[in-house]
């Protein structure tokens, strides 16, 4: 499949407009992991057809620096040979593969992503109890972040993300062309390196100020667990919430405009090179998860979406499933702004990490209705072994749009517990095609007048014709 962009929406080669549903597969390899075959997913074979029988048809598949390149210039052959096994499996279970340079704390030193030699730090690294918050307190990751986005020359004297740039190059020496390849996610949620602590002291002043209380209090509570989970209630308020990331969002500004941007110029050159209609995947900053507006530019490339991430405060931690349906309602509206702002797909990069979580059904549901109604693609976060019997995969077998001749589609659960979609339809090449499993009701009306349908296992093929459509399931 070959997708192009037209606005705010993704089409395939019948000029249909395609929504990807889709999830992660990331094998990040234990700190300090050398070996390519620390790098390689468990999943298997039949795994990949268990997430194709849920409706999926897309994965976000993990490529690690490190893996890929363990010494300067050098890449690993038995990590690229993987890397296409993994294709060739995808495409035998029908799924498209966006591939996603990923990066968690910057370095395989200190979680995952850059190999040693483009580790350009001189302080230890120390882990913190969240993984996630060495983002926020770690010199040794600062120190090495600043270094990559500056370009810092590294062995040889080149510049450590000139060297990331070249390796995209030398995986699609590889891979480009692969009939099950989509599209490229540059670069996993960029962060800035010694500005992150100072746009962190700049959140505690935003949420003091907004809720007229004492910022060295706010800061005592927010490192102790139990005072943080209530402190994430003064921001169930949407307007707290905005308010708070307004006053950040100009801290981040010069970041996404400068050197993240340079990046994203950078690599879209290797990838142009090599393929001229891959698309590419823009996300923003890992501040922007949490809802601070993302100051990104247009990207001077003809096919790239933008790719959001997005988690309620409580990811990462027993308290997942009293996640906040307001709170992450307002991180993916200030994402639908950047979205608008620039005119280009959505396709959400992450979003979910409930793993075995029970209790999560409202909280999933509710995502997935939001990304309907905006009919947004995603990649859900993250396939792990025992995925098949959580109620997270419950979640994700549902009825979905795949691909719609037409325009100004809209879809959403219902009150009931059915599903629907409405769009305005156009004639076309090929039929609209929605999943919905074969025990569910299907009916269509168009113009108000009841429509037969074509019904093949849990496909739902629809004659392309203009007028409103109405579809429901039950």
């Amino acid at each position: 499949m070959r997708l192009s962009t037209h606005g705010a929406a993704l089409r395939d080669e019948h000029d249909r407009h395609r929504i990807l549903h889709g999830i992660n597969l990331v094998a990040k390899g234990r700190p300090g992991a050398t070996d390519p075959a620390a790098f390689h997913g468990t999943w298997q074979q039949e795994d990949l057809e268990h997430l194709a029988a849920l409706g999926l048809d897309s994965v976000r598949l993990g490529l690690n620096w490190a893996a890929t390149e363990p010494s300067p210039g050098e890449y690993s052959t038995a990590h690229l040979d993987w890397i296409c096994a993994q294709l060739d499996a995808c495409e035998r279970a029908g799924l498209t593969v966006v591939l996603d340079a990923h990066q968690d704390l910057y370095s395989q030193q200190f979680g995952n992503g850059a190999p040693a030699w483009a580790t350009l730090t001189s302080h230890p690294f120390e882990a913190t109890e969240l993984w996630s918050d060495a983002y926020l307190t770690s010199p040794a990751v600062h120190e090495a972040y600043d270094a990559f986005w500056a370009d810092a020359p590294g062995p040889e004297g080149v510049g450590i993300r000139s060297r990331f740039a070249a390796m995209w190059g030398a995986v699609l020496d590889r891979c480009a062309g692969h009939p099950a390849l989509i599209g490229c996610d540059v670069l996993n949620e960029p962060t800035p390196g010694n500005a992150a602590p100072q746009i962190l002291g700049a959140l505690v002043l935003a949420i003091a100020d907004v809720l007229g209380e004492d910022p060295a209090t706010i800061a005592a509570d927010l490192e102790g667990p139990e005072r943080k989970f209530a402190r994430l209630q003064d921001i169930e308020d949407p307007a707290v919430h905005r308010a708070i990331g307004d006053r950040v969002a100009p801290l981040l500004a010069p970041f996404e405009t400068g050197p993240v941007h340079a990046l994203y110029t950078q690599v879209a050159k290797q990838i142009r090179a090599r393929d001229e209609q891959l698309l590419i995947l823009r996300e923003h900053s890992y501040f922007s998860n949490i809802g601070v507006p993302a100051a990104i530019p247009l990207l001077e490339d003809a096919t790239w979406a933008y790719s959001p991430h997005g988690y309620d405060l409580v990811v990462d931690t027993p308290a997942m499933p009293l996640a906040s349906d307001a709170r992450i309602s307002t991180i993916f509206d200030r994402a639908a702004e950047t979205a608008e702002r620039l005119a280009v797909p959505v396709i959400v990069g992450e979003w979910g990490a409930f793993e075995q979580h029970t209790g999560i059904a409202r909280h999933a549901r509710h995502q997935l209705d939001l990304f309907d109604r905006r009919s947004w693609s995603w990649f859900y976060w993250c396939w792990s072994e025992g995925f098949a019997g959580s109620e997270a995969a419950q979640m994700l077998d549902r009825p979905r749009a795949i691909a719609v001749a037409g325009t100004d589609l809209i879809a959403a659960g219902t009150p009931d517990g059915s599903w629907e979609a409405r769009w305005q339809g156009t004639d076309g090449t090929a039929p609209s095609e929605f999943r919905v499993r074969p025990e569910l009701t299907v009916t269509l009306q168009v113009d108000g007048d009841q429509v037969s349908v074509d019904r093949r296992g849990d496909r739902v093929l629809i004659d392309p014709r203009e007028g409103a459509h109405h579809l429901r399931t039950s």
